[in-house]
């Protein structure tokens, strides 16, 4: 392995901790000066002259008047007197960083405020006392905005990050930075202040997920029903996150803005004399931006022929996407199919695949929007990164690892890996990761679970490097058996915790829909929220011990393990999900047109679950009460007698004083029901309680997303209506659903 040079920076800036990945800005000394002799008229700048000419002013004379400059020297004079220096003198911070800032700043201001004393008077008198106190306040206090519950400071490396914003946000204010006497002491006072809250003195696991635990994550997050994505385009965006997020170890935020335009398919010439291959290369615009943009960087991912999992295989997923939506610029590069017959012009390299234009500004990760009659991607609308790390921690929960899992998992992962590549140096792993140096990999990055056998080392032995990268991954103590939620019993017994009785014996003490009564009936739904998410937390993080001691004495008495139980509590896998995981695991061919039809076909599968309405997640608590031949049917003529049959004939009133239970948009959706969507059928027919819940639902879900101008369709009546007054008409007077 090639040796590594460290390059240090100068710790003693009071601010050089707080942004891990500072840049050096290089400029281009040519790009400012001229410093290259003139070699004759030919590169005169009479041409920019040109440029600037207008009718109303006479070049000739200004430059026979200032001696060849277009300005005089009292108009320079005038600009330096008049120069303002307050826009250049402040860093220059991304807007993420702007807000944490702002935030932090405004805090100050209630603590000033708490004292009666002027926040700019606070500034010019700043000391110790006045900054152990007011730390102190910050984590004392409890209720935030609009009465919600703060999670508050648990960490003590969140409470130094704390005291290194608040340095920018004094140096904003007053120009300076906060003189060094007082930095040192603070170190002192943050420790003092870490023991009387009881601060964590643990940072976060940077354990990296390896590629074995990232092939789980995307296996389990195509194949569980126990997490609906509510569309299935939304369930392979998750999957293509990680795709491109692992081969790159960019940061989730980059990756999440990736747009149509940053991404680029060629079909390219092996230069060992293979096949054709597709390269996609995404170029991230958006990172990281302290002391400004960064240069954008394009990463490139070639295709791997034969490969022995499509699971991960990005080409597959973009692909799949990219057809999907009909993104390519070739109006008749409508299928997978058609990449095999594509050839690269003789002498030429690539064959480029050029998207649409329009599509340009157009985000590839798009969150889903609920209209009338189910769900569709929406426009422009960006998947958010707090939906993604939701999304990804749970798949981890239900996947079975202890530790939680996030998109950084896989950033770990490629920092470690390129700085134990031979064929990745120093400079390319800095460039890759984003980093200014090395000393944002070494103080964040780099596995703080020693990775190497290093007894095998020093006994001179093989080292044994599987092993240790298992034991050091997210996933070396993964079970299926780790609780992933609470049991019935469990969620109940939150209720006899203190604060809950009081609140239920205060709830009983108000009078019904005052607003003192709601206040306290959120309050006591949030508590038990809370509880139940600590509960949850308890007892995974004690199932790890009380397991493996439970097994240990089965195993010495001769019992053997437990069988774990079944969970049928959610509804199987559709149709269309099983032919996903079916292309998606086909096992590998031997010859290359077999191998171009499992890649295609991989691809429409991934294409076609887009569409997928998959709908929330909702617990299977009885069983299909038709056989699957009689729920699906490919037609708008349900098989009579059938369970869809029979819910049509529910929604028809024959007086003005009928009030059914089932919703009829709901059933119009049924009839539209793929071979994935029979276990949707009983959601889609469900019976409510109540008339009354029928309206509520029938407001909420269907009423309420109407936009204006849309004509709403009745599938049960087979008729489009005119407007929404139209729909409430129609309800009310064909199906009885009062609105």
């Amino acid at each position: 392995m090639a040796k590594r040079r460290r390059t240090n920076v100068d710790d003693s800036d009071s601010d050089a901790s707080f942004a891990a990945e500072s840049e050096s800005d290089d400029y281009d000394e040519d790009d400012v000066f001229d410093t290259k002799d003139e070699k004759g008229d030919s590169s005169s700048d009479a041409t920019d002259i040109d440029d600037l000419c207008d009718d109303d002013v006479d070049v000739e004379d200004q430059i026979r008047l200032f001696d060849g400059n277009l300005q005089s020297s009292e108009y320079w004079r005038h600009k330096v007197e008049a120069f303002t220096e307050d826009p250049f003198a402040c860093q220059d911070y991304s807007p993420g960083t702007t807000v944490l800032l702002d935030a932090v700043e405004e805090q100050w201001r209630q603590f000033c405020c708490v004292l009666k004393r002027d926040p700019k008077e606070c500034y010019a008198k700043i000391s110790l006392g006045l900054m152990y106190n007011f730390f102190d306040w910050v984590m004392s206090q409890k209720i935030g905005k609009n009465g919600r519950k703060k999670r508050g400071i648990k960490k003590k490396s969140s409470l130094g990050t704390y005291w290194k914003v608040f340095r920018l946000v004094f140096e904003r204010a007053v120009g300076e930075k906060i003189n060094q006497k007082l930095n040192r002491s603070m170190h002192r006072v943050l420790r003092d202040l870490g023991k009387k809250h009881r601060l964590s003195e643990q940072r976060r696991v940077n354990r990296c997920m390896t590629i074995d635990d990232l092939k789980l994550q995307i296996e389990t997050t195509l194949s569980t029903t126990k997490k609906s994505f509510k569309l299935g385009e939304l369930r392979i965006l998750a999957v293509l996150f990680l795709l491109l997020l692992a081969p790159a170890g960019s940061r989730p935020e980059a990756t999440l803005n990736l747009r149509f335009k940053d991404i680029r398919v060629v079909l390219a010439r092996d230069p060992e004399g293979g096949p054709h291959k597709l390269l996609l290369r995404f170029t991230p615009e958006f990172t990281k931006s302290y002391l400004g943009e960064k240069e954008q960087k394009t990463y490139s991912i070639p295709e791997t022929m034969f490969d022995p999992s499509l699971l991960l295989s990005p080409h597959v997923f973009l692909l799949g996407v990219l057809f999907r939506h009909r993104a390519f610029n070739a109006s008749s590069l409508t299928s997978p199919h058609h990449l095999d017959n594509l050839d690269i012009h003789p002498g030429e390299r690539e064959l480029p695949l050029p998207l649409r234009e329009d599509l340009n500004d157009t985000f590839i990760f798009r969150r889903v929007i609920e209209t009338f009659t189910g769900y569709q991607i929406s426009t422009n609308d960006r998947i958010t990164s707090g939906m993604m790390a939701a999304w990804i921690q749970r798949i981890g929960e239900i996947l079975g690892f202890e530790y939680p899992t996030i998109a950084y998992n896989l950033r770990y992962n490629a920092a470690n890996a390129f700085d134990q590549s031979v064929d990745v140096s120093e400079a390319l792993r800095n460039l890759a990761l984003g980093h200014g140096n090395s000393d944002p990999f070494q103080r964040h990055y780099l596995g703080r679970n020693i990775s190497a056998d290093l007894w095998g080392v020093l006994r001179g032995q093989k080292p044994q490097q599987a092993l240790m990268k298992q034991s050091c991954s997210i996933g070396h103590s993964i079970s299926e058996r780790r609780p992933t939620g609470l049991t019935t019993e469990q969620s109940a017994s939150v209720a006899t915790h203190p604060t809950i009785r009081e609140l239920t014996k205060a709830l009983r003490e108000l009078p019904q829909g005052s607003k003192q009564y709601n206040q306290v009936k959120r309050a006591r739904r949030n508590e038990k929220q809370r509880l139940r998410r600590e509960l949850k937390q308890r007892i995974r993080d004690e199932w790890t011990d009380k397991q493996a001691t439970d097994d240990i004495e089965r195993q010495i008495h001769g019992i053997g393990f437990d069988n774990p139980a079944t969970d049928n509590t959610c509804r199987p896998q559709g149709t269309a999900q099983r032919h996903l995981m079916k292309k998606l695991t086909a096992p590998t061919v031997t010859t290359l047109e077999g191998q171009y039809r499992r890649r295609d076909e991989a691809i429409e599968a991934v294409s076609t679950y887009c569409l997928v309405q998959e709908g929330c997640t909702v617990p299977r608590s009885r069983p299909l009460s038709t056989p699957e031949a009689a729920v699906y049917c490919s037609t708008s003529n349900p098989p009579e007698g059938g369970q869809l049959d029979l819910a049509i004939r529910s929604v028809f009133i024959t007086n003005d004083k009928e009030r059914p239970k089932r919703c009829f948009i709901c059933i119009g959706q049924a009839l539209d029901l793929t071979p994935d969507g029979k276990a949707r059928l009983d959601e889609l027919t469900h019976e409510f309680y109540t008339s009354n819940d029928l309206t509520k639902h029938f407001r909420n879900k269907h009423l309420s997303k109407v936009a204006d101008g849309e004509r709403p369709e009745c599938k049960v009546c087979k008729m489009t209506l005119e407007h929404k007054m139209h729909l409430q008409n129609h309800a009310m007077r064909i199906h009885g659903t009062v609105s």
